[in-house]
Formats: structure tokens, sequence, C-alpha cells
């Protein structure tokens, strides 16, 4: 089938920025009265099937789950879409501004329905959209795969669909990108590609060798790449904190020795009610799996206490109360985490604040860690001259204004 999307980490991807490729396509406001010139001689079998799938795409599950436009339209009239419509999708009219020759295209279609006038088209009722809920998502997920290997130069969606179209199935192509420091996107040359059947998908994964020209593609399931990609994303934020800490300015102690005294009497100055814990979680859970679920329940995420094959974790939120508000949001106080259902409480009484005076001890002693260390560096760096040591100071000083405790 015919189709593609472009994705954007900006990852997240991202909120995504698009060409004019299909996944973003946005309706323009009128047709260019100097256009392509209108066909007046008998299309040919290969530009009807290229309408025909482009047509079908539009309407086809994957797209009408997220594009909010035609989402909009089919809502405005039993599911009927104008033509004069759908000849402001920039990609359909570029293939034909001739209805005549759309309707046409369509006729065999089993996807959609022409109006008796003419003039309109939907999807058939004989065919409903599903329930986009987890399940479906899940399903989605699991006839998806990871395919790299492309040249970064000189790749469009149209090339990839006339290579994929000599494999198994499909219904969608996703063209991974980033923006680079003048904004223009930039092909990263790997893709989602989601094929129309679970055995399609297993049929594809299975093949031996699959090669784009001479280069052999490397090929993974969607739920592995994003695993691995996790963990990548984890170990670089791990790094990341390693390498604040160590800029981290011995004048910070000062402060963290004012606030010292009775730290085991005194209560837990983080906000109280804030924090949900996670238990019997499944192996390959990860940290942004976590994240998205309560991103869905519109949770203000302030820390996630957890790693990959911990079967039990804690997420902290911002503000005070703030968990009940997101349990209570939940069914039956259960989250589902790759494709399990995981149950959530929250912390209350001794409990939380045990947890929550842990947490600051664990800030705290980290921040001290990391001055003892720098302390040390100064030694060393006296031994070699005075200069050296004003210099590291100052220098230490900036960094510590940057620096973030959680």
């Amino acid at each position: 089938m015919e189709n593609g999307q472009e994705e954007t980490k900006v990852e997240t991807v991202t909120n995504d920025a698009v060409d004019d490729e299909v996944k973003n396509e946005k309706p323009v406001s009128n047709v260019e009265e100097n256009a392509t010139k209108q066909i007046s001689e008998e299309p040919s079998n290969e530009l009807l099937e290229r309408i025909k799938t482009q047509i079908e795409f539009y309407f086809g599950d994957v797209n009408m789950q997220r594009d909010k436009f035609l989402i909009e339209q089919t809502k405005l009239d039993d599911g009927w879409v104008p033509m004069t419509v759908m000849l402001n999708f920039k990609m359909l009219a570029s293939m034909s501004q001739d209805t005549d020759v759309i309707l046409k295209a369509i006729e065999s279609s089993e996807l959609m329905e022409i109006s008796e006038d003419k003039k309109k088209i939907r999807r058939s009722p004989k065919h409903p959209l599903p329930v986009y809920n987890e399940e479906y998502r899940k399903a989605q997920e699991a006839r998806t795969a990871y395919v790299k290997g492309f040249p970064l130069q000189d790749t469009n969606i149209e090339k990839l669909k006339a290579f994929f179209n000599d494999y198994e199935p499909f219904e969608n192509i996703v063209m991974r990108k980033y923006q680079d420091k003048e904004k223009k996107l930039q092909f990263k040359g790997s893709i989602f590609i989601q094929f129309k059947t679970l055995e399609n998908a297993k049929a594809f994964m299975a093949r031996e060798s699959i090669k784009y020209g001479d280069t052999e593609l490397i090929r993974k399931w969607s739920a592995d790449y994003s695993v691995d990609k996790a963990k990548e994303k984890e170990d670089r934020r791990q790094k990341r904190s390693e390498m604040k800490a160590k800029k981290s300015e011995s004048g910070k102690e000062k402060d963290d020795k004012s606030g010292d005294e009775n730290e085991s009497e005194k209560d837990s100055v983080l906000p109280k009610g804030c924090v949900i814990h996670f238990s019997d979680i499944p192996d390959k859970c990860t940290r942004e799996d976590i994240k998205d679920r309560l991103g869905e329940l519109d949770a203000s995420i302030a820390f996630i206490d957890f790693k990959i094959g911990d079967k039990e974790g804690w997420v902290r939120l911002q503000g005070e109360n703030t968990a009940k508000a997101i349990i209570d949001k939940m069914s039956e106080s259960k989250v589902l985490l790759r494709n399990k259902l995981v149950t959530c409480r929250v912390l209350e009484g001794q409990e939380e604040k045990n947890y929550l005076i842990m947490a600051e001890e664990q800030m705290a002693n980290s921040r001290t860690k990391h001055i003892k260390g720098k302390k040390g560096k100064k030694g060393r760096n006296t031994q070699r001259g005075q200069r050296k040591r004003r210099n590291s100071e100052t220098n230490d000083s900036v960094a510590a204004k940057k620096m973030s405790v959680d």
C-alpha cells in the first residue's frame, strides 16, 4: 500500500516538524490557478492505482488515528468529505486535480464510498474505525519493524514505497528525520514500517537477507528498538549527571552545612502526597514507558525512581497531594505497562515520610560526594601553582549555578 510519513524527534518526536510528506500534510487554502493542467487523456492504470491507495491511506486506520483536520471534516456530514476539500491535499492534487479521475480511481475500492451526486466521498460504514486504545497501540507496535541502512541523501518516501512493494504488504512507512542546525529536516537513514498483519511482519523479519542496493539492512522489532534506545538514553543521562557533578562548586558546602542540623529529626521539605508506588513491573519496562503512561493521565513528573529490571518503582510528582488525583484516573488503581496491568498506590504516613527523607538524603549525599571530589582536585591544583587554583575556583562557581540537583 502506498503511503508514508516522517518522524522528527525534537523526540517525540516529537513535537514533529515535517515537510511535504503525508504524516503532517496540511490542506492548502486553495489550489493555485497555474497548477498542473487537468488530464485530458485517459488516465493510466498506474495513476489510478496510486490515487486509490493515497485516498485509502487518508481514510485508513493509521492516518485517521491522528489527522485532526480530516477527523473534523468527517464529523460534519455523516463521514462525507467534499471533493473540493480533498483537492486541497497537496499529495493528492499533485497526482490529479480532475475529480472524475479521482472518483474513477476509487470506484473499485472496498474501503471508500462515492455519493450519488459524485461530489463527496467517505470511508464506508461497513469498515468502521478501530477503537484507538492501549490494546490497539500494542497491536500496531507488534507488527512494526525498525529498519536501518538507507542512504542519507536522495532517499524519499516514493522510493521507499517502491522498494517495499516487493516484500510483505504494509500499511505505513515512517521516515525518521531530525532538524539540523539550520532547522532543516535531514533523513536519519532509518524507518519504521508497519505491516498489514502480524503474520506479514513475522515473514518480513524472518527473511534471511534484505539489501537496499549493496547495503544489508539492519532489522529490529519496534519494541526491541525502543528498549535499546531507552537504555542508551539512560546511560547518557547518567553520564551527563556525572559530568555536572564534577563541576559542582565547593562553596556549596556551606549551604549544605547550614541545612544539615538535626536532619534525621526534621520533616521532609519535599511536597507530601506526591509519590506513587508501582509494583510487579514487567521485565522490559522502561522509565519512558512509565513516563508515557502517566503523561496520558496528565501527570507532572518530578522524578522517576526506577531502572530496567526492577520489580517496583516510585514516581514523585510535582506539587503537594497530586498523586491521588492521578490514581483516581486509573481503572482500579492499575496502569498498563508493556501489556501488563501494574498496581499503583499513593505512599502515605510513615512510609511516605521515610521515602521522602531518603530521597533528600540521596540528593544531599550526591552533592557532598561531588563537592569532596572537587576539593581533592583543588588540592592537587594548589601544588601546581596559585594561578591554576584560582582559575579552577572561578570555573567551578559558574558551573555550580547550572547544576541540577534532581
